[in-house]
């Protein structure tokens, strides 16, 4: 593993594409589908594809898997440069949330069976809609939950992803100085009284602006209201509020998974970890400690950033591309050996 500091704020990129990539962010690109896939379950999924059908040979795809409460919309301003850059695009809803299948009643609970159904998924999207259909190279691109899923599918199913770019992984969820046992007791003791759907503290059904845990995703006024806009003009369905019991339950399990003796170091995919450095959603020390342990990862401080990166202000989000052209070739295309 090695690890370094963005410390430059002159974009690699044009400055005309990164602005008319974040003038046009609540836009989809002209090509886009959407759609839906059955999971394994019998579920239905919702995706999208962003081909970007101008490029005669594409340099590959990138797949994006947003974080807990967040939807495919909300990548639009990096799809837009990647396709500019000659990449296709495509991305998914994580069950639970988005206009994906919601398994509990209450859209407004965020609500989670399994995280392992969420690496079982991506694996149907790959299956179903990805491979023979767009071009290769594939690279994973997720933020927070969804990088956490991310870095579990690599290790379950490596030979997908020719490497990954993960923004905030959800290694642990930072919890502020309470013990971790603490927390988990509490989430353990109420499933079994039968409050599994109830709301964690601080949490409620969804409500726009910033409040509570949302004072402490970016920086950046505009790109913050970005997904209330979404929801209040595209579909209401796309919210989902606050995370219950059973949700913080089932990711703890999960990132006592991700943390468990051997598992980083069979991660063997080629990875870069952006974080946060004013992260106070995912803990930045336990990530600091997996990707030490992961053989073939790139750790990047993005300096003064909050949890949501790719939300966060042009000087911020000029590190993440710095970052990013410095992992993969972007004029010529990807090659990971």
């Amino acid at each position: 593993m090695t690890t370094e500091t963005a410390v430059s704020n002159e974009p690699l990129l044009s400055a005309d594409l990164l602005t008319k990539a974040k003038e046009n962010r609540l836009k989809a690109p002209e090509d886009t589908v959407f759609d839906y896939f059955e999971s394994f379950d019998s579920e239905l999924i919702r995706f999208a594809r962003f081909p970007a059908s101008r490029v005669v040979e594409p340099k590959g795809t990138i797949v994006f898997i947003p974080g807990r409460t967040e939807f495919i919309e909300k990548f639009f301003e990096d799809v837009h440069i990647f396709n500019e850059l000659g990449f296709a695009c495509a991305a998914m809803d994580l069950r639970g949330q988005g206009m994906s299948m919601r398994p509990h009643p209450d859209r407004d609970k965020h609500y989670v069976r399994s995280f392992d159904t969420h690496i079982n998924d991506l694996k149907q999207l790959f299956d179903q809609k990805l491979l023979n259909k767009m071009p290769q190279p594939f690279i994973l691109m997720g933020h927070s939950a969804g990088s956490h899923v991310i870095l579990r599918f690599l290790h379950d199913h490596p030979e997908y992803a020719k490497a990954a770019i993960t923004v905030s992984p959800m290694v642990r969820i930072f919890l502020g100085g309470l013990p971790y046992f603490v927390a988990k007791g509490l989430a353990w003791t109420m499933r079994h009284l039968g409050l599994g759907a109830s709301y964690i503290p601080g949490h409620t059904a969804f409500k726009e602006g910033r409040w509570g845990w949302r004072k402490k995703l970016t920086h950046d006024e505009d790109r913050f209201k970005d997904e209330d806009y979404f929801i209040r003009n595209k579909d209401a369905r796309l919210a989902v509020g606050g995370a219950t019991y059973k949700w913080l339950w089932e990711a703890m399990k999960s990132t006592d998974t991700l943390n468990a003796s051997g598992y980083a170091e069979k991660i063997k995919v080629p990875t870069l970890v952006l974080q946060a450095e004013a992260d106070s959603i995912v803990d930045n020390k336990a990530q600091t400690a997996f990707v030490a342990r992961m053989p073939n990862a790139k750790l990047v401080h993005i300096e003064g950033a909050m949890h949501e990166i790719l939300k966060e202000t042009d000087d911020h989000r000029a590190q993440v591309w710095q970052a990013i052209s410095e992992f993969i070739d972007l004029k010529n295309g990807p090659h990971f050996p």
